[in-house]
């Protein structure tokens, strides 16, 4: 193995310096996209107001949709790159590279169009109000118009991953951010655009991201280098992306349709309960982003290994990892618990909006730690190549354990808090189940890799 190669090799080396080398690029990037989505808030919130705060988050969930169906089946590619890689099967990698770079390019302009041709009649379910429902629509157009640039950077970046790399996709994402605030303020601030300024702002720096991965593949000497002459679909490699990727792109695109249900009643309670969402939201994100990094940093350890058919190492590496996020969460929790007040005004000075963002905050910040587990394993058990079982895991105790919230508990109490219990049920639920999955399965030979 060469030595660029051994450099970004999960299988050999300490493992928990293994596994914080690869989380560290990865966390750096969570810090600077919550750093940019809180800027991002702020700018929004100062020069085009609460209404306009609202129209965007309104529809969050609604953006997610496609988005997050795509992700979860190019996550396909990349554990079965990294399980490739781990077992030094590097031919079938390169061609896994190559299919994928184009199956996300097809891909994000087919979900762009059909997304925006379907985003009306989802708006209308979301019962986003009267008054911001216009802004809301050509936001919603505006992000969708990116969908290929989006799909494009999110599987080169996944292509790096698998082979260990995790720097270079956050040295992009740095550029990116940057250009995107500075546009934000450009748009918003200079030109008064409003949402029409942040989805552009947001579009033309994911189209930048796109371009920047595809050269860095092209001018790569890793495995997964790319060359144009070769780019294609392979037939065993798309099958083996949807095999492993469907079950995740199902579960990826049925968690926000229950978000939606929630984001329903959420607008019900008026535009001050909106935006208040949408602060916690902001302000919060770095929890979801610690336990997805390490999901992903999980994903990509034991696919390597599992390819190497190190399962012990695996194992260890699933420790190491579960241990790390839930400390890190749980330092998250206590700064958002103590100063919600303080940095809820960095992003509105609304005093009503305000209060109810200190109040969810204080109900939901010590359990955010419920969450990860959840969160965590999931990865784990993904990158031995099972994707069937976590979905319906995921399904149960964070989809439809939150629509039964929402249906038979909250009429008998409806108040937005009420309402907001459904999240941490479900974190609960969720965590409990993958651990008592995960604690009575074991890494068995895959002999795909024999």
């Amino acid at each position: 193995m060469e030595l660029s190669e051994r450099k970004y090799d999960l299988t050999e080396g300490v493992v928990w310096q293994r596994v914080l080398m690869f989380a560290m690029p990865i966390l750096f990037g969570i810090l600077l996209q919550s750093l940019y989505t809180t800027v991002d808030a702020i700018i929004i919130g100062r020069f085009a107001g609460k209404e306009a705060l609202a129209a965007i988050e309104s529809v969050y969930t609604l953006t997610k949709l496609p988005v997050n169906f795509f992700v979860g089946i190019s996550s396909g590619a990349t554990i079965i790159i990294s399980q490739y890689f781990g077992a030094k099967k590097m031919e079938k990698l390169s061609n896994a590279c190559h299919t994928a770079i184009i199956f996300a390019l097809i891909g994000g302009f087919v979900l762009s169009i059909i997304a925006i041709f379907i985003s009306p009649f989802f708006i209308n379910l979301l019962k986003v109000p009267k008054g911001i429902y216009d802004d809301a629509l050509i936001y919603v157009i505006i992000f969708f118009s990116g969908m290929a640039a989006s799909m494009t950077y999110n599987i080169g970046a996944g292509i790096f991953r698998a082979v260990g790399n995790s720097k270079t996709p956050f040295y992009f994402l740095i550029i990116a951010n940057i250009i995107n605030i500075a546009l934000d303020l450009l748009f918003i601030a200079v030109f008064d655009l409003g949402v029409v300024g942040a989805g552009l702002a947001t579009v033309i720096s994911q189209f930048l991201c796109a371009i920047l991965v595809v050269i860095s593949l092209i001018r790569t000497e890793l495995p997964c280098k790319i060359y144009l002459r070769k780019i294609r679909l392979h037939k065993l490699h798309v099958e083996e992306f949807i095999k492993l990727g469907l079950p995740v792109g199902i579960q990826s695109t049925l968690y926000p349709i229950s978000n939606m249900i929630i984001q329903t009643r959420i607008n019900s309670f008026g535009i001050n309960s909106i935006a208040a969402w949408a602060v916690c939201g902001k302000l919060d994100f770095l929890v979801w982003y610690i336990s997805d990094a390490f999901c992903t940093t999980i994903s990509t350890f034991v696919a390597q290994n599992y390819g190497a058919q190190k399962y012990d190492r695996a194992t260890k590496g699933v420790r190491v990892g579960a241990i790390i996020s839930l400390l890190l969460v749980s330092l998250v929790s206590c700064i958002l618990y103590i100063w919600n007040v303080p940095l809820g005004r960095l992003l509105i000075e609304d005093s009503d909006v305000i209060a109810i963002t200190s109040e969810i905050m204080h109900f939901l910040a010590p359990l955010y730690v419920l969450y990860v587990l959840g969160a965590v394993l999931p990865g784990a058990i993904r990158g031995t190549g099972e994707s069937v079982k976590p979905m319906f895991i995921t399904l149960f105790g964070s989809c439809f354990s939150r629509i039964l919230w929402i249906l038979f508990v909250v009429p008998f109490h409806p108040t937005l808090m009420m309402v907001l219990s459904c999240y941490p049920v479900s974190w609960a639920i969720t965590s409990l189940l993958y651990l008592i999955f995960y604690s009575n399965v074991s890494v068995k030979p895959n002999p795909h890799f024999n």
